[in-house]
């Protein structure tokens, strides 16, 4: 038997080393792969994780996903089918796409956003809601991990059609900045129906009720989803030439911070549904809110930067028409909310109470932050005069430097148009108030009670003078009157089209911010009583409490980067 020499056996060896070296070290990559996955699933939200793993293996995903999976395969034969052998020249891809689109809408703006209705309506119904707020998981990060699950279903379902959509991308016609714009559309809008949905499902708390919202949500989805589909056949049909417009990114930059500013006011509010009643609940809405009033100064002026900026171009009575909308957008939108936060409850609770600030000089301007009907009202109204008066500022400067012009809505009109709504907010919101606290010392009045007085309040003073004009022979075609004075909608209206001697605006500027004023008068020992409130110490009980669970609380790794690795 011959034997090997020392030499050539070294040599084989050099040649094909041994792979237990490589095999370790890819043993040792994958434990440490593994043990971050494994802590960072540990770190994640528990309510995603649970939701996810119920959704997933739920009967109506797997269906939804295969009929998905089903449509695809049959639209994508179907229609290289009907294409035939023009397939090798002809652009056959927006068609294929607009198919594809269609298929994608449907479970990402009606399947998602309901069983996110769903997952937390079924919480009030199956009685586990206590269970979960007695939880450590804060009222945000329950509403925060029922989202997240949902979009998971939104990332399932997008990596089902994908594929198709990426395929469209080889038959022509098709860029990839459509096919992006595309999904991303799809996408926003889809988180944004499931973050509505969740404050819907939040709110219904009365079973017997929830077959109606259930039925009225479908119905708002489905027109949602058809509005969504128009959008998406029209950026199709477009394609990549409306992306060189300036104009269309500055509309897509007011499109995404309105719906950035809606989404976290409608994260706020479905968190503030599900926290309990002692918890601070209006802090972080009224935040948003004051971040959607920043969005519309900015909105106003980026407009009065493009329109005035142009060369050449026309600004007969723009500024005016910018403070008429600028009004028009602020009144109603503080109305609304000022109807809402008008119905909190007055009385604050000591974990609250235990919050407040104790600077004196700042207490009473941060305290409009704190829940309270009082604090509500008056955040609502001292909001709306600053979007006013710096709308107004913006006006008279304007004028003075010779670039408002001439014709259209006179500087006048638009001072009057201000002052009037500015006034039919405050009075509104402010008898409103003084009749939900009468009512309140005798029945119970929840926010959803205090809210339709408001609107019933002002839907009687457009519809009695309306009403009462209409019927009578010597006043129904006398045109507008001041009888007309408590209808916020025909005044303004009428101001504004057909200017100020139309109204008798000399007339309505001595009644309507009497009225106003009245009103806030009226209110203001209430609210001066909710604004001066002392901050009171924090329980020496809860201190100790505390601090023993602080001490008690094991000092585990804060991320998966944390962990020690695996000795070698």
């Amino acid at each position: 038997m011959t034997s090997v020499p020392p030499t050539a056996l070294n040599e084989a060896t050099s040649i094909h080393p041994p792979t237990r070296t490589a095999e370790a070290s890819w043993l040792r990559a994958w434990n440490w792969t593994e043990a971050r996955l494994a802590a960072l699933a540990e770190r994640a939200n528990p309510i995603l994780v649970k939701e996810t793993r119920q959704a997933l293996k739920s009967r109506q995903f797997i269906i939804t996903f295969m009929i998905v999976l089903l449509f695809c395969w049959i639209v994508s034969f179907v229609g290289i089918a009907i294409v035939g052998p023009q397939i090798y020249y002809a652009a056959a891809g927006p068609g294929m796409l607009a198919a594809y689109y269609t298929i994608l809408i449907i479970p990402l703006t009606l399947v998602v956003p309901f069983t996110a209705f769903r997952s937390l309506a079924a919480e009030q119904e199956e009685n586990t809601f206590d269970l979960l707020s007695i939880t450590t998981l804060g009222s945000r990060q329950i509403v925060t991990g029922k989202l997240a699950s949902a979009l998971v279903q939104m990332v399932v379902y997008l990596s089902a059609v994908s594929p198709c959509i990426a395929f469209t991308f080889l038959l022509r016609g098709v860029d990839a900045i459509t096919v992006g714009m595309l999904l991303a559309v799809a996408m926003l809008g889809s988180v944004g129906l499931s973050m509505m949905a969740l404050l819907i499902g939040a709110a219904a708390r009365v079973r017997t009720t929830q077959v109606v919202i259930s039925v009225a949500l479908v119905l708002l989805l489905a027109g949602a989803g058809v509005a969504l589909w128009f959008l998406g056949i029209g950026i199709i049909s477009d394609g990549s030439a409306m992306y060189r417009q300036a104009e269309f990114w500055l509309f897509a930059v007011v499109v995404m911070s309105l719906y950035v500013t809606t989404f976290g006011l409608l994260h706020a509010a479905a968190a503030a549904q599900v926290a309990f009643v002692s918890e601070n609940r209006s802090t972080p809405l009224r935040r948003w809110m004051m971040a959607q009033q920043a969005c519309l100064c900015g909105w106003m002026a980026g407009l009065v930067y493009v329109v005035l900026g142009s060369p050449g171009a026309s600004s007969s009575g723009f500024m005016s028409g910018v403070v008429i909308i600028t009004a028009t957008l602020g009144s109603g939108y503080w109305f609304l909310m000022g109807a809402m936060m008008t119905g909190e409850w007055p009385h604050l609770s000591r974990r609250v109470q235990r919050s407040l600030p104790t600077n004196d000089a700042w207490r009473p301007f941060v305290s409009l932050m704190n829940p309270g009907p009082g604090a509500g009202y008056l955040f609502a109204v001292a909001n709306l005069t600053m979007l006013l008066i710096v709308s107004l500022s913006a006006a008279v400067w304007a004028n003075a430097t010779g670039m408002a012009g001439g014709g259209g809505p006179s500087l006048e009109a638009a001072f009057y148009y201000a002052i009037f709504a500015w006034s039919y907010v405050v009075a509104f919101l402010g008898f409103g108030r003084l009749i939900i606290n009468a009512l309140r010392k005798w029945v119970y009045v929840p926010m959803t009670a205090a809210f339709l007085i408001h609107v019933i309040l002002l839907l009687s003073a457009i519809g009695v003078p309306t009403v009462i004009q209409m019927t009578s022979r010597e006043l129904r075609n006398s045109g507008y009157t001041l009888l007309q004075m408590p209808n916020p909608v025909w005044t303004l209206s009428e101001l504004a089209n057909r200017g100020v001697n139309s109204v008798q605006a000399d007339v309505l500027v001595l009644i309507l911010p009497t009225a106003a004023l009245i009103a806030l008068l009226l209110n203001l020992r209430s609210v001066a009583t909710e604004l001066m409130l002392q901050r009171i110490p924090v329980p020496v009980r809860i201190i100790e409490d505390e601090a023993e669970l602080e001490a008690a609380a094991p000092r585990g790794p804060q991320s998966p980067w944390d962990l020690d690795d695996d000795p070698a």
